[in-house]
């Protein structure tokens, strides 16, 4: 029997939900770290802890964890630059690195931190801080930042990262060294001399099954590189526009992505007022609106861009929030989906796991 574990990340707090019965039934935490803005949680099925980065007016950025579902809470260490010139505004990303007690934090502005101790101290990546096309980074609507890091399950020194407007960076020695992974990327806001330097990464993952797969949802259009982002091909052919933030793979197969799209970068909406998530099965050639049970009147909300998640259970299960504080749910590959939660505070991530 597949069952899942969700993390609903609000602006007023985080929700924890567990499955039982293939998913048809959804058990609920209280809201947890209630009054907190919680940009981003994770699972890490290495430690058995529920990451909750989380803002608050009062203390500012932070770290918790969790050991048992949310009953108890621990504050784990605090991403700080050292060179006393700059703060940490917001902390958008943990994600668990290849080995034991690694972790990554996407930093706003726009840096990569490293933990090697499960959180208890934290160190930027300088290597990337400095690499020479850091002087074209730009802030995007929502700040400058790096938002997605995929670590290769087989090789933890082979490290993809991407933000806005930074562009993307591939390391294969650990975070010694950065190579720039934009050819191909048109930028409308950048002039020709420029366009390798720092594109507005909205969405990034590399594949797990399949080495030199990415994809990218880009505030330009969605992308798909097979070379490890050495070169970008656009994927948009059936798709009823370029602009849109979150992106969702299948583990189970290379070909396959899930996007949201949105009207533009002004309305930042789904096309008029239906809202429906697009799927490919052939690795952008072509893509189906997938939009059973979901709103197609009335629906002027924003889904963010790590909103939208996958539990990796077969068949896979699709989650996403709004802007609204709507849950929809989908546990058949997006062919149907379901309002799971209402009247929530604004989501601003949705992370789901399988539980073996």
């Amino acid at each position: 029997m597949s069952e899942a574990g969700l993390l609903v990340s609000t602006r007023k707090g985080l929700l924890i939900g567990r499955s039982s019965n293939e998913r048809a039934h959804w058990e609920w935490s209280e809201l947890q770290r209630g009054g907190w803005i919680v940009d981003y949680s994770i699972f890490d099925p290495r430690s058995g802890k529920i990451w909750c980065s989380a803002s608050h007016w009062q203390w500012g950025p932070r770290l918790h964890y969790s050991t048992d579902w949310g009953e108890s809470w621990t504050e784990g260490g605090t991403p700080a630059f050292s060179d006393g010139e700059r703060s940490v505004e917001a902390i958008w990303l943990i994600e668990p690195g290849g080995r034991d007690g690694l972790l990554y934090a996407g930093i706003m502005p726009g840096a990569l931190f490293r933990s090697e101790d499960d959180g208890e101290s934290w160190q930027e990546v300088t290597t990337l801080s400095d690499h020479p096309y850091s002087k074209y980074w730009e802030p995007g609507a929502a700040g400058l930042v790096f938002h997605h890091v995929s670590v290769d399950p087989d090789d933890p020194d082979r490290i993809v990262v991407g933000g806005s407007a930074t562009g993307i960076y591939v390391s294969y020695d650990g975070g010694e060294r950065w190579e720039a992974r934009n050819a191909g990327i048109v930028s409308d806001h950048l002039p020709p001399e420029m366009q390798d330097t720092a594109p507005c990464v909205h969405s990034l993952f590399a594949h797990p099954l399949q080495q030199g797969r990415l994809w990218q949802q880009n505030h330009f259009g969605q992308y798909r590189s097979d070379d490890d982002g050495r070169s970008w091909i656009k994927v948009n052919d059936g798709l009823p526009g370029e602009f849109g933030f979150p992106t969702a793979i299948d583990p189970r197969d290379p070909d396959a992505c899930y996007f949201v799209p949105h009207d533009s970068d002004q309305a930042r909406m789904p096309y008029g007022g239906a809202l429906a998530v697009y799927r490919t099965r052939d690795a952008g050639a072509s893509w189906d609106r997938l939009d059973n049970g979901l709103p197609q009147t009335g629906f002027f909300q924003t889904v963010y861009r790590h909103a939208l998640g996958q539990d990796g259970c077969d068949p896979l299960g699709l989650y996403f929030g709004s802007s609204g504080g709507e849950l929809y749910g989908s546990v058949d590959d997006g062919d149907s989906w379901s309002l799971m939660r209402e009247h929530l505070a604004p989501i601003t991530a949705v992370r789901a796991w399988r539980m073996d």
